[in-house]
């Protein structure tokens, strides 16, 4: 292929990808955000699915949906095709060499006092899966009480596992504790809803079993402290501080990504309930820290207005994104390892939840809802996000 056929082809190719389609509905604009170039590329209709629930298989294959209720892509998700069933949950992590888990959400309590988890496994890059039982051990362990009022054995996987370095697999889980007696502010007490802790757990065996279990969040948040000019700064006091949490529900549905400089964040939910308003009690978007690989964690720290199911990937520059929703469907990114969050935007309407995968080099791709008529469609929607 000549210069000028390769010049060609590429600029086919960027047109392809970033032009805007008629397919999205909702009309945004893209703010200016220091150091950071987002470019809106097309969205892709994709019939079928249900949720926008996606997994990306380390041979780029991508399953949008769960179980039976699926479409597949091999081309970047540009093209959604018929295939077999996917994992039928959200919690699903590629191990390498062709080996997949899925592991389901809620845990059923034994005889010893420890837990049951059902998942599916795959040694052969999902042509075959197999279902079995893990144990997991979660000592002190009470009941949860879910949004739509149903009760759980214990604590519950929502999303958010992660392959270590080591082959440890670390996840999120939410629920609570014996003793836990703070009720979700607002909400019935007849309901038994309690504030929720966010949890991660460990397994070093592929999933067979999961313990050690470390508090994330709970009751206490980070705070602002004295001012930087203060006199007394650094020998009573400082210039953050730990305080009563703000939430309306404690923290749930985290999801969890490591960052370039290796720091693990968890990102997490704290309420959800606004409808189409947020001038209603703050139920803000959380993050919280660890440098060690998950053995303890930093307060979390408010880093945007709302956000349910936040879902998060880190691109190959290093800049981290993430996608949130209700109400608005919104992204919001950071280039400093998360320490700081900038240029948060709504780009649909639906107040469901948001996944999303990097399909390649610093090119997302975003699944979420559009109402058409009175049906409900699942998008994929590009954005490019590059270093300035």
């Amino acid at each position: 292929m000549n210069k000028i056929s390769s010049l060609i082809l590429s600029a086919f190719f960027f047109i392809i990808l970033f032009a805007e389609t008629k397919a999205q509905q909702y009309q945004f604009s893209i703010p200016k955000v220091e150091g950071i170039s987002i470019e809106k590329g097309e969205s892709i209709r994709i019939p079928g699915p249900t949720t926008a629930t996606v997994f990306q298989f380390k041979d780029g294959r991508i399953v949008l949906g769960t179980g039976k209720d699926v479409k597949w892509s091999s081309d970047k998700g540009h093209t959604w095709v018929e295939g077999g069933p996917g994992p039928n949950a959200r919690n699903t992590v590629d191990l390498g060499n062709g080996e997949i888990i899925c592991v389901q959400p809620n845990s059923i309590k034994r005889p010893d006092g420890k837990f049951t988890l059902k998942l599916q496994r795959s040694i052969d890059n999902w042509k075959t899966v197999v279902n079995e039982e893990s144990v997991l051990d979660i000592p002190n362990s009470s009941f949860t009480v879910t949004g739509d009022g149903s009760i759980k054995d214990g604590f519950i996987f929502h999303h958010g596992i992660l392959k270590l370095d080591d082959g440890t697999l670390i996840g999120t889980m939410y629920g609570n504790y014996e003793g836990d007696n703070i009720y979700c502010d607002g909400y019935p007490p007849e309901l038994n809803q309690r504030k929720y802790r966010t949890i991660v757990v460990f397994s070093k065996d592929k999933g067979s079993s999961w313990e050690n279990n470390v508090l994330v969040a709970y009751d206490k948040m980070l705070g602002r402290g004295i001012e930087d000019n203060h006199p007394l700064l650094g020998k009573y006091a400082s210039a953050t501080s730990i305080v009563p949490a703000i939430t309306q529900e404690g923290f749930r549905e985290a999801d969890i990504v490591r960052a370039a400089n290796g720091d693990l964040l968890c990102l997490m939910r704290s309420g959800g309930r606004n409808g189409k308003a947020v001038n209603l009690f703050p139920t803000p978007l959380y993050c919280s820290r660890s440098t060690d690989n998950g053995k303890s964690w930093s307060p979390p720290a408010q880093i945007a207005d709302r956000g349910v199911c936040p879902n998060a990937v880190t691109l190959e520059n290093g800049i981290i994104v993430c996608t949130y929703s209700r109400p608005g469907n919104w992204l919001i990114f950071s280039d400093d390892n998360g320490i700081t969050w900038k240029g948060a935007f709504q780009f649909a309407t639906s107040d469901d939840y948001n996944f999303i995968v990097e399909t390649e080099q610093n090119v997302i791709q975003v699944y979420h809802e559009v109402k058409e008529g009175n049906q409900k469609i699942i998008y994929g929607s590009y954005f490019k996000i590059e270093r300035r």
